[in-house]
């Protein structure tokens, strides 16, 4: 089992998903979240439609895409 630092928030692993970048611990995408923040929904808003995905784990994601075009993924 590989062990990620806490500045891993996005992964991706082919038996999730498909293989596809989900917020770290779970099974959503950030394509869904990013998605969602680009109509308007804010981080509350976010989190109603994916509570498996913590406010702060949103909050991370939206400020990592939203701070760089190269991210790096965990494989």
């Amino acid at each position: 089992m590989v062990v990620l630092s806490d500045e891993y928030v996005i992964v991706s692993d082919p038996d999730v998903c498909g293989g596809k970048p989900v917020a770290r611990g779970t099974r959503v995408p950030v394509q869904y979240i990013l998605e969602l923040s680009t109509k308007g929904y804010d981080i509350e808003k976010i989190h109603e439609e994916y509570p498996a995905v913590s406010r702060d784990l949103i909050a991370k994601v939206l400020k990592l895409l939203s701070e760089s075009k190269i991210i790096r993924v965990a494989h």
